[in-house]
């Protein structure tokens, strides 16, 4: 025999000629808060991590620029590697800590980024908010700074054409009045064509310094 609680709570849930239906629970005010502040707690951990994981400078892929945002979000999961097309991004090793072991970064000796032409397909393929919207009109993945004691233009070297004058899709590098390789802070977004292309420490002019005669560094203008 059923009791007169579980009788009533059956009653309450009949419709449709007595078939019964469980109510499914509402979106409390509870919840609504507890998700804002767990929103805020991951953000919160992501700056703390990347201070507690020794966070030094490192090019990260277009949108990926605010490390406190980037460190929160970021899962490791590789897809904005796996989907861009010219192989720029690779991932870190331990320098700055095991904590950011397998983060992604920006490897411009392999390829470099030609912002998909607009369609940013590591943006797009990331599932978790770490990479957000990038204009490469505004925004810098980092910026090209010359070292003149790799550039061969700086020193005596019939070797070199400035192939990475070429290579700058934005108009952001030239040669001034002495044949020396200057770069336009302006129009640079940090692309990584001109260190790809750049032959300083290439295998072919290998000196040991691991240092191009250009580099793409972090931004902090």
């Amino acid at each position: 025999m059923k009791t007169r609680e579980k009788t009533d709570s059956a009653a309450s849930l009949q419709e449709d000629g007595g078939a019964t239906r469980p109510q499914k629970p509402g979106l409390s005010r509870r919840s609504l808060i507890g998700g804002a502040a767990m929103a805020a707690g991951l953000l919160a951990f992501g700056g703390a991590t990347a201070a507690f994981g020794g966070e030094t400078d490192r090019l990260r892929p277009p949108g990926g620029q605010d490390a406190d945002r980037f460190w929160g979000a970021c899962i490791r999961c590789d897809r904005c590697r796996a989907a861009c097309p010219l192989a720029a991004i690779g991932v870190e090793g331990l320098t700055p800590g095991i904590i950011g072991a397998r983060l992604p970064i920006m490897d411009f000796r392999e390829g470099y980024c030609d912002m998909c032409d607009g369609a940013f397909r590591c943006i797009a393929a990331c599932p978790t908010g770490a990479l957000t919207a990038f204009d490469p009109y505004v925004d810098k993945i980092g910026m090209a700074v010359v070292d003149e004691a790799e550039c061969q233009l700086y020193g005596i070297s019939g070797t070199c054409n400035a192939p990475c004058i070429d290579a700058c899709e934005w108009d952001a590098l030239s040669l001034d009045e002495n044949g020396r390789l200057v770069v336009d802070e302006k129009r640079c977004n940090g692309c990584g064509a001109c260190e790809c292309v750049c032959p300083t420490s290439a295998y072919r002019n290998y000196d040991a310094s691991n240092k191009r005669g250009i580099n793409v560094e972090v931004w902090h203008g």
